[in-house]
């Protein structure tokens, strides 16, 4: 049993003014069913995602209704999960009971509630924690003992697992870690899982039976129909009915837990054909599906009276024209199957035509053509033309005027062709022209220039500039020098050909302007501000500094001077040293604000931790730095008009440390 205390605690409010609240507290004792009470001296960790488990022994048989666990100071864990695991041949086994907090406190005892799970005593149970979260999980255990504790072999783990898998061992077997809850007498109970169960003639169905309450988790089985093996494997009997399978414990044979099972007659085989009919040209295909109930095996082989079928289902028609049939017959079943009617007729006569008839084109350009193929299934074409190249129905006219042939021919029946006519005449010469032909713009501004080309199919250009730079669309950017310059657009058709622009170029004239941020600030005595200018108009944005009171650094770091007032900030342009920008800086002498908090001392007590927090109720953060030893302390680190909330621990001379005290609440003025 831990020892716990009485504290009164009273907190006083030290600002102008001191403004006293009281409230008398008390803490409860802890009841262990198992596990360490103590704090034990050895830190260990554990990364984010994997568990770690340690053996306990229970000391009373009861209700383990919450877990405890001591974390040390210098855990940052976000999320901490604890659980209760049996015992499996000396690891942890199923998971009997759980439970977490998002809000794990370190340097205390961390109590958190779980649905109750009854305990035997003298038998061996593992408690297991987890950090799910970010942050590492820092905790108390020792390696005094002869016992091992496991790491789970997962190192991902969100939630603790409900059946355990060993990663490694360690020697440290003892954790300060426990579990209370209600010290009585636990009664055995028996459940039967699956609870009802529905089977066909001779199945089976495996049986499992969960034993609490006692650590003789054995069960004997019988059934009412059928046969059910030790191991509560059950078999069907060959005749219909409802059935009942019992587990009784071995422990206490007045327990027991039962399941339905109702046995009824397997379903006939049925098969079904999808479509039901087809109709096909000559060496046509038809994908049919086959649905089986009546059985697990959902198998079909499949046959066709002519033409063809694969395993899948996929029908091939003949090339002779005729009515066929494809049937589906269930491997479950053999006498039972289904069929579809294929009606196959003659495949049409290929034909082909290419679209356009004629063209006309000027040597080396280009021009489009299709070909449409009716008559098959099969519509691809090869191209081929008497004069120039085709390719993909793309022609390109020869460098030789001429009348020439495209010709496309069927892939299906190659005996099968179109043809077109192309007239080719020699091309005009190629000619560019530019728009604008001149511009005049500031430094860095855009102009866009388009080029026209005739003379060719072929209308691209290539841009260029004697200074700034012009985008492969035309748009020109002037440089930062004034002057003039030359943008030129050259055919891609025959880079002999072009055209120029003139581009005059000047630079604009801009007034030197100085701004400062921040533009005012609020400041403590002796405190520092970073101020920042910015200079537009000229290339050199280099200022100097100067204050009223107190000292600004070259880089606009302002210090307030010890005494209080306003003063000015000034950033004067280097380059122009007639345009400047100020800052007003309000100094002030800071008000220093504490808590006073005083209580009566306890029994056998060494010292006390005192815990704050921004909100009721935790989370608590303790702000004594080493065991405070009087029964008072003033917190210093408090803000004006902030409300803060205290509680208190005593640690006694063995180094346990009792729960917090109840809270108390403080409004700094």
């Amino acid at each position: 049993m831990k020892k716990h205390f009485i504290f009164f605690l009273v907190v006083a409010l030290l600002c102008i003014a001191s403004l006293p609240v009281s409230a008398q507290l008390a803490t409860p004792s802890v009841a262990a069913l198992l596990g360490d009470t103590r704090v034990e001296s050895q830190v260990d960790s554990n990364t984010s995602g994997q568990a770690e488990a340690f053996p306990v022994n229970a000391t009373s048989t009861g209700s383990v209704a919450s877990l405890a666990i001591y974390l040390d100071r210098s855990s940052t864990a976000q999320q901490l999960a604890v659980g209760l695991y049996a015992d499996a041949a000396g690891h942890p086994g199923t998971l009997l009971t759980q439970g977490s907090t998002a809000q794990p406190q370190p340097g205390a005892w961390n109590a958190i509630a779980m649905p109750a799970a009854n305990v035997v005593k003298g038998t061996r149970y593992w408690i297991a924690i987890l950090s799910s979260g970010s942050g590492t999980v820092e905790f108390r255990d020792t390696n005094k003992g002869n016992c091992s504790s496991e790491t789970s072999a997962q190192t991902n783990l969100s939630s603790l697992p409900a059946s355990w898998t060993t990663g490694a061992r360690w020697a440290t077997c003892k954790v300060s870690a426990y579990g209370s809850g209600l010290s009585a007498p636990v009664s055995v109970a028996v459940a039967v899982l699956p609870s009802s169960s529905a089977l066909a003639l001779g199945k089976s169905q495996q049986f499992s039976a969960n034993v609490s309450g006692t650590s003789d988790t054995a069960v004997t089985w019988k059934a009412s129909g059928g046969n059910i093996s030790s191991g509560g494997m059950y078999t069907a009997p060959m005749s219909a009915g409802s059935f009942v399978v019992t587990a009784t414990s071995m422990a206490d044979t007045s327990k027991s837990a039962s399941a339905a099972v109702s046995v009824a007659a397997a379903a006939t085989v049925a098969v079904t054909i999808s479509p039901g009919s087809a109709s096909l040209s000559s060496g046509g295909s038809q994908q049919f599906t086959a649905a089986v109930s009546g059985n697990s095996n959902t198998a079909v082989t499949w046959s066709a009276t002519g033409g063809s079928v694969s395993t899948s289902g996929l029908y091939t028609a003949p090339s002779a024209a005729g009515t066929y049939t494809v049937t589906a017959t269930s491997a479950a079943d053999t006498t039972k199957s289904a069929s579809a009617s294929v009606t196959v007729s003659a495949a049409p006569v290929v034909a082909v035509s290419i679209t356009p008839g004629s063209a006309s084109l000027p040597t080396g350009g280009t021009q489009q053509f299709t070909a449409s193929v009716s008559g098959s299934s099969n519509t691809a074409v090869t191209w081929s033309a008497t004069g120039g190249t085709i390719t993909s129905g793309l022609y390109t006219a020869s460098s030789a005027a001429g009348t020439y042939t495209v010709k496309a021919t069927s892939v299906a029946d190659s005996t099968k062709s179109a043809s077109a006519n192309v007239t080719v005449s020699a091309a005009p010469g190629v000619a560019v022209t530019i728009s604008p032909v001149s511009a005049s713009m500031l430094s860095s501004g855009t102009q866009q220039f388009t080029a026209s080309v005739s003379g060719s199919s072929n209308t691209a250009v290539s841009w260029s500039a004697t200074a700034g730079s012009v985008s492969s669309g035309g748009m020109y950017i002037a440089p930062a020098a004034a002057g003039s310059y030359t943008v030129k657009a050259t055919s891609a058709a025959d880079s002999t050909k072009s055209a120029s622009a003139t581009v005059t170029v000047s630079a604009p004239v801009v007034a030197v302007a100085v701004s400062l941020s921040p533009g005012s600030a609020s400041l403590s005595t002796s405190a520092t501000q970073q101020f920042t200018a910015t200079v537009t108009g000229s290339s050199n944005t280099a200022v100097t500094w100067s204050a009223t009171g107190g000292t600004i650094s070259t880089g606009g770091l302002y210090t307030a001077p010890s005494t209080a007032g306003t003063f000015t900030v000034k950033a004067t342009s280097v380059a122009d040293s007639t345009k400047s920008a100020s800052a007003s800086v309000t100094v002030s002498v800071p008000v220093q604000h504490s808590a006073t908090l005083s209580w009566s001392s306890g029994s056998a007590v060494i010292g006390y931790n005192v815990y704050r927090g921004s909100t009721t109720g935790g989370p608590y953060t303790m702000i004594n730095t080493s065991l405070n030893a009087p029964a008072d302390y003033v917190d210093l680190s408090v803000q004006a008009g902030q409300t803060y909330f205290y509680v208190v621990t005593s640690v006694d001379s063995g180094g346990v440390e009792s729960l917090f005290s109840s809270q108390v609440q403080a409004l700094i003025p």
